[in-house]
C-alpha cells in the first residue's frame, strides 16, 4: 500500500473514533458529567480521498490580452476582441481551479503573482472562503494564508462559557497593579521589580502551531492566560510532521467553524486570536524529522509582525500543549529581567520554564522531571519586528533562508559550532563585517530549537510552566500521533498505546494508582493549572483517562489471546 494511501485512512480511521468520543462527550469541560465512559471504536476499512478545498476567485495581476492568432485571422472588431479576452480569462480561471488541491499549490511554484479577489457578498465571516484570506506570504517552501483575528469578525457565536468557580476567579482578577504584590511576584522568581513609581506592563506575543491537539488542552491553556495576551497567533498546515496529509480542522469553507469560533473566545474578549494556514511544498525531509514544524513556525513570526509587535513586547513561542504559569507571565511583564533590558544583543536574549509535565491527565504530574519549554524573547530580537540592518539574517539549512541556522551562523551547539559562550557565530561576522556585539534576528524556528536560554522557576523549586501532555480523548488518537509527528512510530497504529513511548507507560501506571514516577496533583508547588482547580473538572479528566486505558488494555488482552500471541 503506498505511504500516503496508508496515512489516510489512518487518518480517517481516527477521525471516525473523535467524532463518536467527542459527540458524547463534547460537553466535558464545561458541564462535566459525574463519570465518562470510553468505547472504542470499531476498526473499519476506508479509503480516505483527499478532498479539494473549495474554489477560489482569482485574477492574474495586469490584464490579458487577447491572443495573437485571433488578430492574425484578420478580426477587427473590438467588441469580439474583448469576447475572446474575457473567455480567455475564464478559461485561465477555470483551469487554474480544477488544478487546485490541499495538498499542493501550483499556482504558487512560478508565473505571474496572483491578486485575490474580495468578495462583496458580505462581510467577513467565520464562513469564510479562501478568497477572504486577504495576506499570503509565499517562500520557497510553502505559503502562509493570513485569516481575520477575532476582534475582526464580526458574528462570533458565544458558545464558550467558561464556569470558573471563586477560586479560579480570583487568580485570574489580576488586571490591576499593585506594587507591593508585584514585588512579591518577582522576588519568588529570585527578581526585582522593573519600575516601582510608574510600573508598566510589556505586552505579551503567544505564537503556536496547531495539530491533532484536544480541545481539553486548549481549553486548560485558555483558562491559564484569560486575557492576559496581545496576541495569540496558531498556524495550522496541511500535513503531519512525517508529511503524512491531513485536512485543516479549523478551516471550514461553508459553514462557521465550530472548532475555531470556540478557539477564539478561550483567550478572553481583550485577545486578538488567529489561526492562519500553511500549505507546504516540500517533498522530502532531508533526515530532519522536524523541519515542517521548523519551517511552519515562521508564519507566526509574521502574524506578530501583522498585529503591530513592537521591539519592547515580550514573544512567547510554545507548542499548543504548553504554557507558562500565569504568574510567571505576569512576572514577565512587570519585574527586571537581564534579556529584556533595551540594550539586548540578540546573541542569547531567550529564557525558558521550569515547566512540570502532566501526562495524559491532571493528576499525573511527573516527579523529578522538568521540561524546558515554553521560551521567550525581547520583540526587538525578532524577525520582521527587530532592525535587519542592525541584524542581517543569518544562513540557514533550508534555501539559506529557512529552518535551523547554519554552523558558524549561530546553529545547534555540536562539537564544530561551539565557543566558550556558546553557538559560534564566526562566519556571520566575517560575512557582514560585523562587530562582536551584533547578533542575526531569532526566527520562530530558533526560538523554539535555538541553543541556549535561562531556565527561571521559582526559588522555593516551584515550576515557572505546565505541559498537558497527551491529552487526547481516545486511544487511537495517542496512536495517530506517534504514528505520523515528530520522531515518528511507523509501528504505532498497530500497537498498544503503552507500547509507543514511555511516557505513556508512566500515564498507564498513574491511571492504576501506580505512583512511582509520579506525584499528586497538590504536590505540583505553590502555583497549580488555573483550569484545573476546579475538582470536578480535574476529576472528570481522569476517569476519562481510566475509562481510555480500561479499553484499551481489555481490547490488546482479547486480541493477543485470541491470535495466541
Amino acid at each position: 500500500m503506498p505511504t500516503e494511501t496508508k496515512y489516510e485512512q489512518m487518518y480517517e480511521q481516527r477521525h471516525t473514533g473523535i467524532t463518536s468520543v467527542v459527540g458524547k462527550h463534547g460537553n466535558m469541560v464545561n458541564r462535566p458529567p459525574p463519570s465518562f465512559t470510553y468505547e472504542r471504536p470499531p476498526f473499519r476499512a476506508a479509503t480516505a480521498t483527499r478532498r479539494n478545498l473549495p474554489h477560489w476567485r482569482i485574477q492574474r495581476t495586469g490584464f490579458v490580452a487577447a491572443r495573437r492568432s485571433w488578430a492574425a485571422r484578420g478580426l477587427s472588431s473590438l467588441l469580439l476582441i474583448t469576447c475572446l479576452a474575457l473567455a480567455s480569462l475564464y478559461m485561465q480561471i477555470q483551469n487554474s481551479i480544477s488544478s487546485f488541491e490541499n495538498r499542493h499549490y501550483p499556482l504558487f511554484d512560478s508565473g505571474t503573482p496572483l491578486v485575490l479577489i474580495r468578495p462583496t457578498e458580505k462581510q467577513r465571516t467565520l464562513a469564510f472562503d479562501m478568497a477572504q484570506l486577504q495576506t499570503s506570504e509565499r517562500f520557497a517552501h510553502g505559503v502562509f494564508f493570513f485569516g481575520p483575528h477575532s476582534q475582526e469578525v464580526v458574528d462570533l457565536i458565544p458558545n464558550y462559557d467558561p464556569k470558573f468557580n471563586s477560586i479560579q476567579r480570583e487568580l485570574l482578577d489580576d488586571d490591576k497593579i499593585d506594587i507591593e504584590k508585584e514585588k512579591e511576584r518577582c522576588a519568588r522568581y529570585g527578581l526585582e521589580t522593573l519600575n516601582q513609581t510608574e510600573p508598566k506592563r510589556r505586552r505579551l506575543f503567544l505564537g503556536a502551531i496547531l495539530g491533532e491537539d484536544s480541545m481539553e488542552v486548549l481549553h486548560a491553556i485558555g483558562s491559564e492566560v484569560y486575557d492576559l495576551f496581545h496576541t495569540v497567533s496558531f498556524v495550522e498546515g496541511n500535513t503531519a510532521h512525517n508529511l503524512a496529509p491531513r485536512k485543516w480542522r479549523y478551516y471550514d469553507p461553508n459553514t462557521p467553524s465550530e472548532s475555531l469560533n470556540t478557539l477564539y473566545q478561550m483567550y478572553g474578549p481583550k485577545t486578538k486570536v488567529s489561526v492562519d494556514y500553511y500549505n507546504t511544498s516540500v517533498t522530502n525531509l532531508n533526515g530532519n524529522e522536524l523541519l515542517i514544524d521548523n519551517l511552519q513556525r515562521e508564519g507566526i513570526t509574521l502574524r506578530w509582525q501583522i498585529n503591530g509587535m513592537r521591539d519592547d513586547d515580550i514573544a512567547i513561542m510554545k507548542d499548543a500543549d504548553e504554557t507558562f504559569t500565569r504568574d510567571f507571565l505576569r512576572a514577565m511583564q512587570i519585574c527586571d529581567i537581564v534579556e529584556f533590558r533595551p540594550n539586548e544583543d540578540c546573541r542569547s536574549p531567550k529564557i525558558v520554564a521550569s515547566t512540570v509535565v502532566f501526562e495524559s491527565s491532571p493528576n499525573c504530574p511527573t516527579k523529578d522531571r522538568r521540561w524546558h519549554h515554553p521560551d521567550a524573547i525581547l520583540g526587538k530580537c525578532i524577525e520582521h519586528t527587530g532592525d535587519s540592518i542592525l541584524h542581517p539574517p543569518a544562513k540557514r539549512h533550508y534555501a539559506d533562508k529557512h529552518g535551523l541556522r547554519l554552523g558558524g551562523y549561530g546553529g545547534a551547539v555540536d562539537d564544530d559550532n561551539i565557543d566558550d559562550d556558546g553557538p559560534n557565530f564566526s562566519q556571520y561576522m566575517a560575512d557582514n563585517s560585523l562587530p562582536n556585539d551584533t547578533y542575526p534576528l531569532w526566527h520562530g524556528t530558533d526560538m523554539r530549537s535555538g541553543a541556549g536560554g535561562r531556565q527561571i522557576g521559582m526559588i522555593n523549586g516551584s515550576p515557572s510552566g505546565f505541559h498537558f501532555h497527551n491529552f487526547f480523548l481516545s486511544a487511537d488518537e495517542l496512536r495517530y500521533k506517534y504514528a505520523t509527528y515528530g520522531h515518528a512510530n511507523s509501528e504505532a497504529m498497530e500497537k498498544p498505546v503503552w507500547e509507543a513511548n514511555r511516557d505513556v507507560q508512566l500515564a498507564v501506571d498513574c491511571a492504576h494508582d501506580k505512583r512511582d514516577e509520579t506525584i499528586m496533583f497538590s504536590d505540583v508547588g505553590i502555583i497549580l493549572p488555573i483550569h484545573y482547580l476546579n475538582e470536578d473538572v480535574r476529576n472528570a479528566r481522569h476517569q476519562l483517562w481510566q475509562s481510555i486505558v480500561k479499553v484499551e488494555e481489555q481490547y490488546w488482552n482479547t486480541n493477543r489471546t485470541n491470535s495466541g500471541n
